[in-house]
């Protein structure tokens, strides 16, 4: 670890790295580098946030520029924008000339005593990432190997706070290269550790000044960057190899407004920070008697690659999907400026970070979101499974009547969650978890699920349904998804999935080729994951680039192919059957469907339609304006067509286990 004293000078970190140089002091104005703003600068019509007023601000980087001991480090962090910058124009395309980002080894990579000028201007908020599994190994860089930790690590391995906890942690290992992986038991001490596609060094945010710095420094070093607050991530996209990661996970604060007023909006709101999580903002909506929206998955950010993916919810067929409720977002920007994005200022910003993706347009800091009144919460849940009175036929039958009722059910704004699996030739299982009824009673739930209760009797099937009735959303949320882990998984599978148009339930034809196509998804996949949902139609439609296609659903389908052969060609053989085989049919059929980025398929085909569709070109456009250097780089990300990380298929999949690299040219 690097040193964290405020007051240390660099004569102790030239000590500590083994500098010769002669070795400059920082005065109390500089470390850190950074300078108290008052709450109100800003449009957001809510004060800053305490760990928002602390920023770097062209007066810090004047005292950087103006100290004797600094001034040949003063162009790593000055603003992209500065009129009185030290980095001069043939220095500025020498460093966008360069193919790749800067990697440990380059001329340009920062060696440790620039680290350590970083770390201090940062008020020691930088660490250096050491992998997660790094303590079950006897060999590896980092001589660290804990037999007692690695048992405790095995023991927890499927537990999601092992890895949002610590950002030397991805909840699947695919994607940071297979190395350094929490081993299955604790017998592993002789395989292979490596930093892999973990980053380098992170900067644990306490405020913006220090991410406006950790911007600046990666942009002027060529450094490639990530974004992070848990990792939960189907792509890997909060890790790179080489990288520099910004982790906003302790960007916690929540602030209730009861009365907010905007052009667009008046009513109340939230607040809230960066690395509030779905469980945390739930939470506080209970406590302050609203409604708030967030995931199934009680884990995941609220404010990163969530709401700027659009979002989808157990009360978005009432309140529309995650993009719609933002009012304002506090944004560092690619060229280091602190800035505020609203629909009125940086409109264009708004508009394409609210569905964009995450880690593309900027960094947010905060969000001001709207809240709603508190909803009562019907559930039902059951279980279906063949057996020798229900047989494959009945089994299909009465999940084919289920499927052909989303219209109504999404009409009757509900929404649900079920999985479909295929236990052995000829055996299958249907788990309802649960049938969320938004604003109904018991009655009103049974009601509207007796036609297919009728069904199954009719088929002789005894499904035993468990319905219960809640006065809020958060009892019934904590009583079915609530008590659910969520982690996205081992090594041994990979998901994608298929956003279903309305259009597939017009007439009985193209239901029945839709259904013969999801048939087909579960008799190849590990399982699937189903959902009945369709956004409130009256929410921020064009005020916002969330994917057209998820104003149009009425059904969702996550697919989870098992790979059984964990060796590289294993992985692209079993990348090829999710693409090709299970969620191939389902492309075919909704050819006016699309993919939700937050949970798609590695190797999307057509990613850019799938993930965005007609909004591409104007998302493009913004991303070429805001970021022309790509700072922020994620994979299938908006501009990334020409760059590609350099991996040489160390597993098959897409990994971030490379270089980062351009291909060709915007």
């Amino acid at each position: 670890m690097l040193a964290k004293s405020f007051t240390l000078s660099l004569a102790c970190a030239a000590l500590a790295t083994a500098q010769s140089s002669a070795v400059p002091s920082l005065t109390a104005s500089v470390a850190p580098a950074a300078e108290t703003v008052a709450v109100d600068t800003t449009p957001a019509n809510v004060p800053l946030f305490k760990a928002e007023v602390v920023q770097l601000t062209d007066n810090v980087v004047a005292d950087i520029q103006n100290n004797p001991d600094l001034t040949k480090y003063a162009s790593l962090f000055e603003f992209e924008d500065s009129k009185n910058s030290t980095l001069s124009d043939r220095a500025r395309r020498v460093r966008r000339s360069y193919r790749c980002k800067t990697m440990p080894g380059d001329f340009l990579y920062p060696g440790q005593f620039v680290w350590g000028i970083f770390d201090l201007l940062l008020g020691g908020a930088l660490e250096k990432i050491i992998p997660i599994g790094s303590v079950c190994y006897k060999q590896s860089e980092y001589n660290n190997y804990d037999a007692a930790k690695c048992a405790a690590l095995v023991q927890g391995v499927e537990a999601e706070s092992t890895y949002y906890k610590d950002n030397g942690a991805l909840m699947n290992p695919l994607y940071y290269g297979m190395t350094c992986d929490i081993p299955n038991s604790g017998n592993y001490a002789n395989g292979t550790c490596t930093q892999g596609g973990y980053s380098e060094y992170a900067v644990k945010v306490s405020n913006v000044a220090q991410i406006q710095l950790a911007v600046n420094f990666a942009r002027s070093l060529n450094l490639r960057l990530v974004v992070r607050n848990t990792g939960h991530d189907y792509n890997g996209r909060s890790v790179g190899k080489g990288a520099l990661s910004i982790w906003t996970h302790n960007l916690k604060t929540i602030q209730y407004i009861q009365q907010y007023s905007s052009p667009t909006y008046s009513g109340p709101v939230f607040k809230v920070g960066a690395g509030v999580q779905g469980f945390e903002l739930y939470q506080a909506a209970e406590k302050y008697g609203v409604s708030a929206i967030a995931g199934i998955c009680s884990t995941v950010g609220v404010f990163g690659g969530y709401s700027t993916g659009g979002g989808h919810s157990p009360l978005m067929q009432l309140f529309g999907l995650g993009a719609d409720q933002v009012l304002a977002l506090e944004v560092v920007l690619a060229n280091g400026r602190f800035v505020t994005v609203t629909p009125s200022v940086n409109s264009d910003l708004y508009w394409a970070m609210l569905g964009g993706g995450g880690g593309t347009f900027g960094i947010i800091t905060s969000a001001v979101v709207k809240v709603h009144r508190k909803v009562p919460v019907t559930t039902a849940s059951w279980t279906l499974m063949t057996s020798p009175t229900v047989t494959p036929d009945k089994f299909w039958e009465a999940v084919k009547f289920f499927w052909d009722s989303f219209p109504a059910y999404n009409e009757a704004k509900t929404y649900s969650w079920f999985t479909l699996m295929r236990l052995a030739p000829g055996t299958y299982l249907w788990s309802m978890n649960p049938f969320f009824s938004t604003d109904k009673t018991v009655a009103e739930t049974n009601a509207l699920l007796k036609p297919f209760f009728d069904k199954c009797a009719e088929l002789g099937i005894q499904l035993n349904a468990n319905t219960t009735h809640y006065d809020s959303f958060y009892p019934a949320y904590d009583a079915t998804w609530g008590k659910n882990n969520f982690h996205v998984g081992r090594a041994g599978a990979t998901p994608g999935n298929r956003m279903l148009p309305t259009e597939n339930w017009a007439n009985e034809q193209i239901r029945g080729d839709t259904f013969a196509a999801l048939r087909k998804a579960v008799d190849s996949a590990l399982l699937l994951n189903g959902y009945h949902q369709h956004p409130a139609d009256d929410q921020n439609k064009g005020l916002n680039s969330a994917n057209p296609q998820f104003r149009k659903t009425q059904s969702m389908i996550v697919a989870v192919n098992s790979i059984t052969d964990l060796t590289a060609a294993g992985w692209k053989a079993g990348l090829k059957q999710l693409t090709d085989n299970i969620l191939g049919p389902l492309r075919q059929v909704t050819p006016t469907g699309g993919a939700y980025g937050n949970e798609a398929d590695i190797g999307e085909p057509d990613w850019q339609n799938a993930f965005w569709g007609e909004n591409y070109p104007r998302l493009l456009s913004i991303k070429q304006k805001y970021d022309p250097s790509m700072l922020f780089y994620v994979h299938h990300g908006v501009g990334t067509e020409g760059w590609r990380i350099e991996d040489n298929g160390i597993v098959g999949v897409q990994s971030t286990d490379g270089p980062l690299c351009r291909v060709s040219e915007w």
